[in-house]
């Protein structure tokens, strides 16, 4: 297999997803500290997780799910299943066990008591925000890129990711020291985006801009802690259009490297309206909280988004929109754009 992504637009061919388990429960004791926005029902949003992925394959694109890629490599594979063993310190034939132990992350500890030795299990970060396979990495024209994730809620799902990517099959490039979070990225063509603010920063684009081969990257610098990762204000939904918060493109300075250099300094508004000629399709911030702008275009011009009352805007602008109810799902504070991770662009 390959992964490859030149553009926003192009034509979506694969994807991977992984449907919310019993680590989202764990998450749901307590929705702040495992990044949550909000409570939401568990079972819904499996439910909701199961109306997305049937809309996309519709639309004849391929979804490959973590869980159930682990567990054949792990079956078909007996080195591969030996380092996940290793991983959770736990001995099992069974490859579904190994992979919830994997996504869960319980300590183990055995505790000398009365009756004889008793098992006391501890679970610490269980993966909760894995469904948001967006952040983990990027794919670009030069394949994928494994960042580095910012919050200690979150980092240790790199270890579970890099095992995906080698049961596809997949060589990877990785980020080694900056944090360069998914969401903060797009392919644009002959050029690409990338936001630094609250889970990216200015090391990850350095060591970024080294793998791309010296490749235009504007700098986007986000100026709104509650808009923390790029696509949660912006978006691009086809070779002429983007979708955004006027009032926050505006005041996003840009930094323009062209081979490692400083080339231009200006704001996200000048940069892609003025400079590179896109046409602006405005959402406000109340719409954008709402997830208006975490779309996953599909094709040039087309996408699905969550329900959101900003699609009759799409629409009147000339988008074709397919709208997924998804509001038990955005309770984790993330929405279509975040669920999906780009395999494969035309």
């Amino acid at each position: 297999m390959r992964a490859y992504a030149n553009a926003e637009w192009n034509k979506l061919r694969e994807i991977a997803m992984h449907k919310p388990g019993l680590e989202v429960m764990f998450g749901l004791l307590d929705s702040s500290s495992f990044l949550y926005a909000r409570q939401f029902k568990w079972n819904k949003a499996r439910k909701e997780h199961d109306t997305l992925r049937r809309t996309l394959k519709e639309e004849r694109i391929v979804i490959y799910r973590l869980k159930q890629t682990l567990i054949k490599k792990i079956k078909y594979d007996k080195k591969f299943k030996d380092k996940v063993v290793d991983k959770v310190k736990v001995g099992s034939d069974d490859p579904e066990f190994l992979v919830e132990l994997l996504i869960l992350r319980p300590l183990l500890k055995y505790k000398e008591r009365e009756r004889g030795l008793h098992l006391e299990v501890t679970l610490i970060d269980p993966l909760s925000n894995l469904y948001f396979m967006r952040d983990q990495q990027i794919t670009t024209h030069k394949g994928v890129i494994i960042g580095k994730m910012f919050t200690h809620q979150r980092e240790k799902e790199i270890e579970v990711i890099k095992l995906f990517w080698e049961a596809l099959g997949i060589e990877y490039n990785e980020i080694k020291t900056g944090k360069l979070e998914g969401g903060d990225f797009y392919p644009m063509g002959d050029f690409v985006l990338v936001g630094i603010g609250n889970r990216s920063d200015i090391n990850g684009v350095k060591e970024l801009s080294q793998l791309l081969d010296g490749k235009e990257i504007g700098v986007v610098y986000e100026t709104k802690n509650e808009f923390f990762h790029l696509d949660t204000f912006f978006n691009v939904a086809s070779s002429a259009s983007v979708v955004g918060v006027e009032e926050l493109m505006k005041e996003s300075k840009v930094e323009v490297y062209y081979d490692n250099k400083l080339v231009n300094i200006t704001t996200l508004y000048d940069y892609i309206m003025k400079e590179k000629g896109f046409n602006l399709i405005s959402v406000n911030i109340k719409e954008a909280s709402k997830y208006a702008t975490n779309f996953l275009t599909i094709d040039d011009g087309k996408i699905i988004s969550p329900k959101n009352p900003a699609n009759k805007k799409f629409e009147k602008e000339g988008l074709d929109v397919i709208e997924v109810k998804v509001s038990n799902l955005t309770g984790g504070a993330g929405g279509i754009h975040c669920m999906t991770a780009i395999i494969r662009r035309d």
